[in-house]
Formats: structure tokens, sequence, C-alpha cells
């Protein structure tokens, strides 16, 4: 778990807007991550304020997912910051459109934090020393000269974790078409907005979290196992990323988690993408 001063997080992100002008893009003070920069602005005066009169201000909730976000814009920038494409400026400007707040989400204005999802974990993979890419389907992971085709979702409630399972089988079905016989195929879900809307934090450790994603691995089963996959298609993850005291270690922290389960039967493109993701969790790839 990384852990920052807010003053240190503002000093790393203050290249942000010259790197987006760099891809094309233009910075905008509206924009939901821009906004989200103010929160740790706020976080660091009161801090400041704090050490000189001795009273600290607590984070509202409604900024805890906005200080969250900050520490993946942060991932990604540092992630992508030397590996300026066509394909990452048009994936972020995607990703920095949306409402300010998740609770404000709904089908229309969804699409910022979709994409940011890929981005993120294309970012946090990346850092911790996978070869990962952005492209279709949406991430190709790399491993053992062993090509990952990853389709990624991002269900807006428990209600559309079926739809979106699904979804992501069709689109990869579509891509495998056309591909090279030795790629597989892995389903990527998000499934933080499933279990935090906008208005939570978690208050267990980590382990607890990943019994958490393990025991809903096993409740959505059926949903996967029954479809008309193909058999490239080896794995589907589940991964959360919400805002967390870690136990009540912290105040406030990114917390992530990631589990791999089988899609039909275990091949060695699951055996393989299974023990990545083990060691990506473990640490044990170098930068």
């Amino acid at each position: 778990m990384q852990t920052f001063k807010y003053s240190d997080l503002l000093q790393h992100l203050e290249p942000f807007d010259d790197w987006l002008r760099t891809l094309g893009l233009t910075p905008r003070r509206e924009d939901r991550i821009h906004q989200a920069f103010e929160t740790p602005r706020m976080a660091d005066a009161a801090s400041r304020a704090g050490r000189e009169t001795g009273e600290y201000t607590t984070i509202a909730g409604e900024h805890l997912f906005q200080l969250t976000e900050e520490l993946e814009a942060h991932d990604i920038f540092m992630a992508f910051e030397k590996e300026p494409s066509e394909v990452l400026a048009r994936a972020l400007g995607r990703a920095l459109s949306g409402p300010a707040q998740p609770l404000d989400e709904n089908q229309k204005n969804s699409d910022g934090r979709n994409v940011w999802f890929e981005l993120a974990l294309a970012a946090d993979w990346k850092l911790r020393g996978a070869t990962v890419h952005l492209g279709e389907p949406d991430l190709q992971l790399f491993r053992d000269n062993k090509k990952f085709l990853m389709a990624c979702k991002r269900p807006a409630s428990e209600h559309s974790v079926r739809s979106n399972i699904r979804g992501a089988i069709s689109q990869l079905n579509d891509n495998l078409r056309l591909a090279q016989e030795d790629e597989s195929g892995v389903i990527a879900i998000s499934l933080t907005r499933v279990l935090n809307p906008g208005d939570k934090y978690w208050s267990g450790n980590l382990e607890q979290l990943g019994n958490l994603l393990h025991g809903l691995m096993q409740q959505y089963t059926p949903y996967w196992q029954d479809a008309d996959a193909d058999p490239r298609i080896c794995s589907i993850l589940f991964h959360v990323a919400t805002p967390s005291d870690v136990g009540n270690t912290v105040d406030v922290a990114l917390a992530t988690y990631t589990v791999a389960g089988v899609v039909k039967q275990p091949t060695v493109g699951t055996k393989i993408f299974e023990e990545y993701v083990l060691d990506l969790k473990q640490g044990r790839l170098t930068r």
C-alpha cells in the first residue's frame, strides 16, 4: 500500500496538465479529475492549519472517492507519462468526463469512470512490473511470450453483473476470432460500484476484502459457466478499488484487490494468468 503526504502528492502531479497537453488534450478545471485535485489541496491546507492550531479537520465523506481517484490519477500519470499514444489520448479524453461524485453517475454519464477502470488497472499492473498495453478489446497483457486479450466491464449494480459478464464474453469471442491461435482471453470485472456506489468506505483489512471477492466469485459462477464462450477465454478476474481505513490503521487509503477464477476448464493460459496475478499481488515482478 502506497502512502503519500498531501503536499508530496500534489507535487508529483504538478506536470499532469502539461502531460495532457502533449497528448493533445485541454486541461479543464471543471472535469471530474481536476475537481478531485482540489481535495488534497484542501486536505493539505487543513493539515498545515492543524499543525499550527493543534486542531485537525476530518475529510468529509463526499471527498473520499475524490482523494482515492487522485491516487489513481497519480498512478496513471506515472505509468504512461513516457508512453504517449493516440490510444492513450483517446482513452484519457473519455476518462476525464463524468460527474465528480460516483453517486451522481447514471447510464448516460458513466463512460468516464468505466474507461478510468481500464486505465487505473493497467497503470497499477505496469507499476508493479507487468507488460500491459492499451488495445483491443480493452487491455493486452503479455507473459511468457503469451498474449492475453482483456475485456473490461464495470457493472453499475449487482443486477447488471450478469449482463456485463456476458457482454465481455461476446466482445472477447469477436476478438479471438481474429486473433492468433495461441492468444487467450480474460474477462475483467470491476465490482467497485457494486460494492460501493460512492457513499461508503471499506473498514476491514485487505484479507477480508479478498475473502469478500472470492465469495462473490463463487456466487456469480453460473453467470459465465453456461455462457457460449470461446474455449480460449481462460480466466475471469474481479477487481475492487475503494476508499478504506484499512482496518482503522490509517485515515484514508486506496484499497485495491483482485481475484481470478476459471471460466470453463483450466487451460495453460489459466495457469499462466493466475500465476501472473499472484506475482503482481505479491510484488514478485520487478519494474
